[in-house]
């Protein structure tokens, strides 16, 4: 089966590649082969071509897939198209409405088709939608109220779960908890997503609701929207903080922004798809996603440090939540390649099923100090042939540090004390930790290297 996909870049879709999939059967685990268009590749990629920078921004499907005259060939399908299937909750109630397997890897094609038409991001698959458009083209959309989806009234419920199956984008988001895509029109109304035109939009959000009756999943979800602000505070890249009220969050979009009244679409792309795995639940290092930052960042050194402030406020504040997809690379309509703005920040510590943290450390593997890293060999580890950086990387990391101590009280930024004395048990220990590795930065003067600049 051939697949046609489509990139959003300057203001319009453009038809850009087409992957082939040799046997259905097999889901993401059968092979596949990709190429770019070659009107594609003239229109959007040929100028740079001369210069041999591979152009893998938004223009790329993936930073593994630059834009070429190249066939890519793979043993799987390319792990870019994993970030396009929904996963999780979203995929158990969209396999349920069309009576496919949930767990079976030949459902995999057939629900790529049915959430790949208006996924996060600037990529759709054009088949997909095609038959969004199909699909909609007879329905009345119904919109509700900014306090029709904080009241979850009965018509919020109803738009979400009726028009949630119809519509790609509203309900083909990854994780274990219920999320739709919804947009505020030009008439003052949110509506699912894709029911809503470019020329009318007004703000995009994700609407994230309760996932059971568990009060620990209520304290997390209400945690969030709390999280988002103290994140601000403590000057992580937050694109906007969340809003919460009884069961419902609202999220910022920040794939999507409307500026002088045109939608912007950047690309997004997981870590897990920029390491080139096609695989889910995938298990990395650290140093595995900072290598990414490191070949592809606009800011390099900017990235890595966000990179690690998150892991030390994770730590901190209870989150070890901290796979693969939720951390992203954000590519914006300027050409540029940047972390992505921090989301899925919540006390998941709280959580009744237990989360370990999937992502370490693999500079702590062999004296087994994950749990409370020597964050001077962290820092080395990631700066191994620059002291200097290395050094530079944990002045900044203690400087955080001290941030996070002074926070005080948390009920400033609307987190509960019981919220808070659970989850972030370890927030002085953490912090400590960090602060006694700065205490031994001596260690990194080398011979010839007494000193580094300002």
């Amino acid at each position: 089966m051939f697949l046609t996909f489509e990139t959003y870049w300057h203001g319009e879709w453009h038809i850009s590649a087409v992957a082939r999939i040799k046997d259905q059967s097999l889901g993401y685990e059968g092979h596949s082969d990709v190429e770019y268009e070659l009107d594609y590749f003239v229109d959007t990629a040929a100028a740079d071509f001369h210069t041999e920078k591979p152009v893998k921004d938004a223009r790329a499907l993936s930073i593994n897939y630059p834009v070429s005259l190249e066939r890519y060939y793979r043993q799987t399908w390319p792990p870019f198209m994993l970030d396009l299937m929904p996963q999780g909750h979203a995929r158990r109630k969209l396999a349920e409405h069309l009576r496919i397997g949930v767990d079976a890897r030949a459902s995999d094609l057939p629900l790529l088709l049915r959430a790949g038409g208006n996924p996060i991001g600037n990529l759709r698959i054009k088949e997909a939608a095609e038959a969004e458009e199909q699909r909609l083209a007879a329905v009345r959309r119904v919109g509700v109220t900014e306090r029709d989806i904080l009241e979850r009234t009965d018509l919020f419920v109803e738009v979400v779960d009726r028009f949630g199956m119809i519509a790609s984008g509203s309900s083909g988001l990854q994780g274990e908890w219920p999320k739709a895509s919804m947009t505020l029109a030009s008439d003052g109304l949110y509506y699912p997503d894709a029911f809503v035109h470019d020329d009318e939009a007004v703000r995009h959000v994700i609407v994230k609701l309760l996932r059971s009756r568990d009060e620990q999943d209520r304290l997390i979800l209400e945690g969030e929207a709390g999280y988002s602000k103290l994140a601000q505070e403590l000057g992580l890249h937050v694109h906007e903080p969340s809003v919460y009220a009884e069961g419902v969050l609202i999220i910022p979009r920040f794939d999507r922004q409307v500026k002088d009244g045109v939608v912007q679409r950047f690309g997004q792309e997981s870590m897990v798809s920029a390491l080139g795995v096609a695989e889910f639940g995938h298990l990395a290092s650290h140093e595995d996603y900072i290598d990414v930052l490191r070949r592809n960042s606009e800011e390099p050194f900017a990235d890595i440090l966000e990179y690690m402030k998150r892991d030390i406020a994770n730590r901190a504040f209870g989150n070890p939540d901290n796979h693969g997809r939720n951390t992203a690379l954000s590519k914006g309509p300027d050409g540029s390649v940047r972390l992505a703005p921090l989301f899925d920040f919540a006390p998941m510590r709280l959580a009744a099923e237990g989360i370990a943290r999937s992502t370490r450390w693999a500079a702590m593997r062999e004296i087994h100090r994950d749990t409370a890293p020597d964050w001077l060999t962290v820092c080395q580890a990631v700066f191994p042939d620059n002291p200097c950086e290395a050094q530079g990387l944990l002045d900044e990391i203690s400087g955080f540090a001290e941030k996070i101590l002074s926070l005080g009280n948390l009920n400033a930024f609307g987190i509960r004390d019981d919220v808070s004395k659970r989850a972030a048990a370890n927030l002085i220990p953490v912090c400590e930790g960090v602060l006694e590795a700065s205490s031994r930065r001596h260690e990194f003067m080398t011979t010839g290297n007494s000193s580094c600049p300002k």
